[in-house]
C-alpha cells in the first residue's frame, strides 16, 4: 500500500510540474501575442507606404516598426531568461522538440525583418512582397501558439489556448484583409485576384471566430459580444463593397486608403482587447489549477502528512515506518483507496475532455498535411491547395477535414514529385 501512495504522490507532483512549465509557456504566448499585433500594424502601414510610391505614411510606418522591434526584444528576452536550452533537459517543456523547432522557425523569420524594413524605408519592393514577408513571420509566431495548445495536458488550459489561437488566427486574416485593402486603395486599383483574395480572407475570418466562440470561456462571452457590437462593421461592409466592386481596370479612390485602414484598425483593436484578456488570463488559470491540485480534497500529500504524524514526524513516504500487519490502519487505508479512485476518475475525465478540445487542432493538422501533399505533387501554392480542397468539399457536400483525409490517403497514387 505504501508503494501505491508513493506513486500517487509522484503522479500529483508530476501534474504540478507540467502546469508550472505550461505557465512559463503561457508567458511566452502572451509576449508573442503582443508581437503579432505590432507586426500586423507594421504590415498595414508598410503597404500604405509602398502603394503610395513611398510618398506617404512614412512616419506611421517608422513608428510601427519601432513598436514591433520593442515587442520582438521582449520575446527574445523571454527566450533567454527561460533557459529552455538547458543541456540536461531539466527546463524542457512537454513536447519540447516540436515547440523548440517552432521557436527556431519563428526566429529565422524574424531575422529577415531588418532587411525588409530597410527595403521598405528606401521605397523598394512591392506591397505584395512585403505582405508575404510579414505574413510569414506572423504565421511562424502563430505556430508557437498552436504548438502550445497542442501540447497542453490540462483540458481547462488547453481550451483557453485553443480559443486564443483561433482568435489570433482570425485576427491575422483580418489583418491581411486590412493590408490588402490598404494597398489597393493607396494604389488606386486592384489586381485580378483581389476580389477572390478578399472573399477568401473574409470567409476564413468568420470560420476562426466561430471556432473561438465554441471555446470562449463563459466569463469572457459578454465582453466578446460587447466588442462585436462596438466594431465599425457597417462601415467595414461599405468599404468592402467598394473594393469588391472594383474589378481589373477600374480605379479606386485613393482618399479611402486612410479611412479603410482606420476602420480595419478599430476592429483589430477590439479584437486585441479580447486577445489580451485571454492571453493575460492563461497564467492565472495555471496558478488556479495548481492550487486546486495542491489544496483539493484528494491530494495524496495530505495522507503523507497524516502518516508522518502517525510515524513521529517523518517527512516523506520513503521515511515512514510501517507495521507489516497493519501498515496504515483501516481509516487511512480507505482514504488511500478513495484518493486512488478519485485521481483515476479525474484523469480519465481530463483525458476525454482533452481529446474533445484537441479535435479542432487535429483537423487543422490534417488540413495542413493535405495542403502539403497537393503542393508537393501538383506544384500548387499553399493558398491554391487550400482553395482546391475547399471547393471540392463544397461541390461534394463534404466536410473539409474529410476531403483532407481523402487527399492524404490517396497520396501513394498521385503523380511523383517532379
Amino acid at each position: 500500500m505504501e508503494s501505491i501512495l508513493a506513486f500517487l504522490v509522484a503522479a500529483r507532483r508530476c501534474e504540478v510540474r507540467e502546469l508550472e512549465q505550461l505557465a512559463r509557456g503561457c508567458a511566452l504566448v502572451q509576449a508573442v501575442s503582443e508581437l503579432v499585433h505590432r507586426l500586423q500594424a507594421e504590415r498595414g502601414c508598410s503597404n500604405l507606404h509602398l502603394a503610395s510610391g513611398g510618398k506617404r505614411f512614412e512616419a506611421e510606418r517608422a513608428a510601427c516598426a519601432a513598436a514591433s522591434a520593442e515587442a520582438e526584444a521582449l520575446v527574445r528576452a523571454w527566450l533567454d531568461r527561460a533557459d529552455i536550452l538547458d543541456p540536461a533537459g531539466q527546463q524542457a517543456p512537454a513536447g519540447g522538440a516540436r515547440l523548440l523547432t517552432r521557436i527556431a522557425l519563428a526566429l529565422h523569420a524574424l531575422d529577415g525583418l531588418p532587411e525588409l524594413r530597410a527595403k521598405i524605408a528606401a521605397g523598394r519592393g512591392a506591397p505584395r512582397e512585403a505582405t508575404e514577408c510579414f505574413t510569414l513571420a506572423i504565421g511562424a509566431l502563430l505556430g508557437l501558439v498552436f504548438e502550445a495548445a497542442d501540447i497542453a495536458t490540462d483540458p481547462a488550459i488547453s481550451r483557453l489556448l485553443v480559443a486564443l489561437f483561433n482568435l489570433m488566427q482570425g485576427k491575422e486574416f483580418a489583418g491581411q484583409e486590412r493590408a490588402a485593402g490598404a494597398a489597393a486603395f493607396a494604389a488606386g486599383g486592384t489586381g485580378t485576384q483581389s476580389e477572390l483574395d478578399l472573399l477568401h480572407l473574409i470567409e476564413l475570418q468568420e470560420t476562426c471566430f466561430e471556432r473561438f466562440e465554441a471555446f470562449c470561456p463563459p466569463g469572457l462571452r459578454s465582453t466578446w459580444d460587447a466588442a462585436r457590437e462596438a466594431m465599425p462593421l457597417a462601415e467595414l461592409e461599405r468599404l468592402r463593397r467598394k473594393l469588391l466592386a472594383a474589378g481589373p481596370g477600374r480605379t479606386l479612390p485613393e482618399a479611402l486608403a486612410e479611412p479603410w485602414f482606420a476602420c480595419c484598425s478599430a476592429r483589430l483593436d477590439h479584437l486585441r482587447v479580447i486577445e489580451d484578456l485571454l492571453a493575460g488570463g492563461l497564467r492565472a488559470a495555471c496558478a488556479t489549477r495548481i492550487d486546486e491540485l495542491q489544496c483539493g480534497p484528494d491530494d495524496p500529500e495530505d495522507l503523507v502528512r497524516a502518516l508522518a504524524g502517525q510515524a513521529g514526524g517523518a517527512t516523506g513516504v520513503a521515511e515512514l515506518q510501517f507495521d507489516a500487519r497493519e501498515p496504515f490502519g483501516p481509516r487511512l487505508t480507505r482514504s488511500i483507496v478513495d484518493v486512488l479512485h478519485a485521481q483515476s476518475c479525474r484523469l480519465q475525465a481530463m483525458s476525454e475532455e482533452l481529446a474533445a478540445v484537441r479535435a479542432s487542432l487535429d483537423e487543422r493538422k490534417l488540413i495542413d498535411r493535405a495542403k502539403g501533399v497537393l503542393m508537393r505533387h501538383h506544384g500548387l501554392s499553399e493558398d491554391a491547395a487550400y482553395r482546391l480542397m475547399r471547393q471540392t468539399a463544397m461541390d461534394q457536400g463534404r466536410r473539409l477535414p474529410d476531403v483532407a483525409r481523402a487527399v492524404i490517403e490517396l497520396e501513394p497514387f498521385l503523380p511523383g514529385v517532379s
